[in-house]
C-alpha cells in the first residue's frame, strides 16, 4: 500500500467505469485525487472513494484551463494524469453522420489532445521540478480494424500515437506518456450492447467464450491496476508504450 502516496492525480471520466476503478486504486494506494466528469453524479463516486471533484466536458479548452489552474492553486503540482473520458459510436462508415464522427473525435482525441497539452505545460512548472505519468485510455480498437467501428477506430488509434509523440518530446525533462489498450472489460459501456439482445445472459457467455482467458475484464483489477504502475516510480523507464489488457483477444483470431 501507499504506492502513490504524495502523488496528485487527475483521472477524466470518474463517475464510473473504467475511470471509477482507475480511481478506487489510486486513492487505496495514497493519491490525492481529482475526478472529473461531464456527469456531474461523479460527485458521489468521488465522495465513495475519497476522492475530489469537479464536472468537465473534456472538448473545451476552456474547462481544461480552469481545471489545472485549480489542481495547481490547491497543491502547486500535478504528477499524474490519466485521459480516460471517452464515448463509443458502432456504426459502419457508410451509415455513420456526421456530428457522430465529429462528436466521438472529439471526445475521445480531442480531448485527450487538450490532456496532454495542458498536463505538460503543468507539469514542466511543478513545484519541486518538471516531470510526471500522463496516461491515456486507448483501446484494442486502436491497434486493429473492428466492424461497425469507423469513428471510435479513428479516435483511438489517433489516442495511440498521439501518446507516442507526447512521450518523445517530453523524454528528456521527465514526463511519461503511455497508453492502455483494453479490451472487453465489463463495465456500463456494455450495457446498452446487451440490453440490445434477446438473450443477454446467452450474449454475455458468447463474449465470454471468444475471449483466450474464458471471461470478461474487471475495471479497478484489470485497468486499474496497470495504470496504477504507470503512475507510480515502478514504471520510469517505460514511455511510449502500449500496454494492452485484453485477456489475450489480440493474440490470435478465435
Amino acid at each position: 500500500m501507499g504506492r502513490l502516496t504524495g502523488k496528485i492525480a487527475l483521472i477524466t471520466g470518474g463517475a464510473s467505469g473504467l475511470g471509477k476503478g482507475i480511481a478506487q486504486r489510486f486513492t487505496q494506494e495514497g493519491a490525492t485525487t481529482l475526478v472529473t466528469d461531464v456527469n456531474p453524479q461523479g460527485a458521489e463516486t468521488a465522495e465513495a472513494l475519497g476522492a475530489d471533484f469537479l464536472e468537465q466536458d473534456v472538448r473545451s479548452e476552456a474547462g481544461w484551463e480552469q481545471v489545472f489552474a485549480q489542481l495547481v492553486e490547491r497543491y502547486a503540482r500535478v504528477d499524474v494524469v490519466v485521459n480516460n473520458a471517452g464515448i463509443f459510436s458502432n456504426n459502419p462508415v457508410d451509415e455513420t453522420p456526421l456530428d457522430e464522427w465529429q462528436r466521438t473525435l472529439d471526445v475521445n482525441l480531442t480531448g485527450v489532445f487538450l490532456g496532454c497539452k495542458h498536463a505538460v505545460r503543468a507539469m514542466k512548472r511543478n513545484v519541486g521540478g518538471a516531470g510526471g505519468s500522463i496516461i491515456n485510455l486507448s483501446s484494442v480498437v486502436g491497434l486493429r480494424g473492428q466492424l461497425g467501428g469507423s469513428a471510435y477506430g479513428a479516435s483511438k488509434g489517433g489516442v495511440r500515437l498521439l501518446t507516442k509523440t507526447v512521450a518523445l518530446e517530453n523524454a528528456r525533462i521527465g514526463i511519461r506518456c503511455n497508453s492502455i489498450h483494453p479490451g472487453v472489460i465489463d463495465t456500463p459501456i456494455m450495457d446498452p450492447l446487451f440490453a440490445s439482445s434477446s438473450d443477454p445472459q446467452a450474449m454475455r457467455a458468447g463474449i465470454e467464450e471468444s475471449l483466450p482467458i474464458g471471461y470478461m475484464g474487471e475495471p479497478a483489477r484489470d485497468i486499474g491496476n496497470l495504470a496504477l504502475f504507470l503512475a507510480s516510480d515502478e514504471s520510469v523507464y517505460i514511455t511510449g508504450a502500449e500496454m494492452v489488457a485484453d485477456g489475450g483477444m489480440t493474440i490470435g483470431l478465435p
